[in-house]
C-alpha cells in the first residue's frame, strides 16, 4: 500500500530544493506561470530540462497549447513573488517586470528576480500521476549570478553564500 499524502509530503520537504517560476504565454499573449521546486536539468548533450506541473495549475492548458517555457531560477529577496505565483492569483503579472524571451515563444524571462534562466522549446510531453512531465530543449539562456532562494520544509530561505556566476560562452 502507497504512503499517504502527508507522509510523501513529509518526506519531499525534507530536501531543501532551489525555486523556480515556470513561466509561459496563453493564446491570447497573456504571461501565465507557476513557482516549483519540480525541475530536473536532464541532459547536457543535447541541452534538456524537464519541469513538472500538477494538472490542477491554471497554466498548464497555456503550456500545453504554447509548448514553450521559460524557468527562471530565483534569486534570495523573490520570496513575495515565489508565494504570489504560488497562489490562485487571476494576474500574476501585474507588478512584476518581464521581458519576452524570443527563443521560448514570447515566455517571460524574469532578470529582475533571477540568479538564471533558461528558454524552452517542448520536445516530450509524459503522463506522471497528477501532474504532466514537460521536457524541454533549452534554446536560450543567462547565468545572472547572485545568492539562491531555497525552499525546504514549506519555508524560503537564502543559500549561505554568494558565488558569482563562472563566465559561459554561447549565453545571451
Amino acid at each position: 500500500m502507497p504512503v499517504s499524502r502527508e507522509l510523501f509530503r513529509a518526506i519531499s520537504s525534507s530536501f531543501p530544493t532551489g525555486v523556480v517560476i515556470i513561466a509561459t504565454l496563453d493564446d491570447h499573449g497573456q504571461p501565465k506561470g507557476l513557482t516549483s521546486q519540480a525541475y530536473v536539468g536532464l541532459s547536457t548533450e543535447p541541452p534538456l530540462m524537464l519541469v513538472s506541473i500538477d494538472r490542477a495549475s491554471r497554466t498548464l492548458p497555456a503550456l500545453q497549447r504554447r509548448r514553450a517555457f521559460v524557468i527562471n531560477f530565483l534569486k534570495a529577496g523573490a520570496e513575495d513573488v515565489a508565494t504570489l505565483f504560488a497562489s490562485k492569483a487571476d494576474d500574476k503579472f501585474k507588478d512584476v517586470s518581464w521581458d519576452p524571451s524570443p527563443e521560448a515563444g514570447g515566455a517571460p524571462i524574469l532578470r529582475g528576480l533571477s540568479l538564471a534562466y533558461a528558454a524552452c522549446r517542448v520536445t516530450e510531453i509524459y503522463d506522471g500521476g497528477d501532474h504532466v512531465m514537460f521536457i524541454g530543449s533549452v534554446e536560450a539562456g543567462e547565468a545572472l549570478g547572485g545568492t539562491p532562494l531555497m525552499y525546504y520544509k514549506r519555508a524560503y530561505a537564502a543559500w549561505p553564500e554568494e558565488r558569482p556566476a563562472p563566465p559561459v560562452e554561447g549565453t545571451s
